[in-house]
């Protein structure tokens, strides 16, 4: 049984959105949180060893909703091809594992503690279920696996089996039913745009949502959430909507009706905003690597403020996520998303919020972490400094202190 804790003498930002609660103690029991109260009222107890935390900001475990565990973020490290051309595709994944067990614990130290993977190989499911026992160290993992594309969509475009073709609602409903037999804990459709970064019909609308609904009501018999990479194209974005996907990815340009039906609806918005500093570097440097999509990442800028504006006003539900492992997103940076939160227009609790009750709540996990709750998965953080006073703290690994999953202490 995981060994009895109380974390004594903390300020706590419990991820609901209320003011911090000053000198309180938090007993961790069994994995879970147990008890929460006043420094003074919560006894020592003899079979808890505890911990004084002086002061320091105690915070639920961090939740990003959109990465790619088995992506190499640094184009000029991608593993070279092999000259047999029968052990591409497998050498490549196998190198794409390895690189991951390394993403996996640089995500963890970093604070997060369950992160959704939305486009790997099903090779990821190996992976998500090595880390649910312990034998590497890791955040909880989420993952849809291959996401769904039509031809020629985005997915497509990459040689290491992430993307499952599908054309008509038909076989976008058989697709679906594939994944979820394959493991997928969520179903990744490219849904709202054609290739985003690849031609001949860059920016426009993808899948229509008579394609998609049949697909996506299955999903959700299956009690399987649907995210939809959707982007550039207003309508595209719409048709996803209609069709009663979970969450919207990226959602670049926003307009008034798309987030008035997301609010309605209870649509989530995960906007990825750390692509945008990230792609501009990239592209500056030369390591961009999807050539000819250059200006259409440039205006995304312009586009990700005027959504993030759009969507607060309306009242959508936002929802940290990265898209770590695209060129310059990299793995165990993932808090830069806090910051770029707050400079796009959220308050620093309103960024908080959305990177954990709002990201556990967009997952299908609230009833079991995203807050610092009784009962609640002790997956917490331990922040020197007030994230409040300066959010980019928590971009520093330095003040990121303590880092516990599930009742243990994995960074000290």
């Amino acid at each position: 049984m995981t060994q009895a804790l109380i974390l004594k003498n903390v300020r706590i930002i419990d991820g609901n959105g209320g003011a911090p609660l000053y000198d309180h103690s938090v007993l961790v029991r069994g994995g879970r949180i147990a008890e929460i109260a006043p420094d003074a009222v919560l006894p020592a107890l003899h079979d808890a060893t505890e911990i004084d935390l002086n002061g320091k900001t105690l915070l639920p475990g961090f939740i990003d909703c959109h990465v790619h565990i088995m992506g190499n973020p640094d184009p000029r490290l991608s593993p070279r091809m092999s000259n047999i051309p029968i052990r591409d595709a497998t050498y490549l994944k196998a190198r794409a594992l390895l690189q991951a067990v390394n993403a996996a614990r640089k995500t963890l130290e970093a604070g997060f503690t369950t992160v959704r993977d939305l486009g790997a190989p099903n090779d990821v499911f190996a992976l998500r279920d090595s880390l649910a026992v312990g034998e590497h160290l890791g955040p909880r993992l989420l993952s849809a696996g291959k996401g769904i594309t039509h031809t020629g969509g985005h997915g497509t475009e990459y040689s290491n089996d992430m993307a499952h073709v599908a054309d008509g609602a038909e076989e976008v409903m058989k697709a679906i039913r594939y994944q979820a037999v394959a493991g997928a804990d969520a179903i990744k459709i490219i849904g709202g745009t054609r290739p985003a970064l690849s031609p001949p019909f860059r920016g426009r609308a993808g899948y229509t949502t008579e394609e998609l609904i049949p697909g996506i009501e299955e999903a959700h018999r299956a009690g399987i959430k649907v995210a939809a990479h959707a982007h550039s194209h207003t309508e595209g974005i719409k048709n996803c909507i209609r069709a009663g996907v979970d969450s919207i990815e990226h959602g670049f340009p926003l307009d008034a009706p798309a987030a008035d039906m997301m609010a309605q609806r209870g649509t989530f918005l995960c906007p990825t905003l750390s692509v945008n500093p990230a792609a501009q570097q990239a592209i500056e440097e030369g390591l961009w690597t999807y050539p000819g999509s250059e200006e259409q990442m440039k205006r995304m800028e312009t586009y990700a403020r005027d959504t993030i504006a759009l969507a607060k006003s309306a009242g959508v539900k936002i929802a940290l996520g990265t898209d770590a492992a695209m060129p310059l997103v990299f793995h165990g940076d993932n808090a830069h998303e806090f910051q770029l939160m707050v400079e796009y227009g959220l308050s620093t609790m309103e960024a908080l919020v959305a990177g954990t009750r709002n990201a556990a709540d967009n997952i299908g996990m609230l009833d079991e972490t995203g807050t610092i709750e009784i009962g609640k998965f002790a997956d917490m953080v331990v922040v020197d400094g007030d994230p409040l006073a300066d959010i980019s703290i928590l971009r520093d690994a330095g003040r990121i202190e303590v880092v516990m999953k599930e009742g243990q202490i994995v960074k000290q």
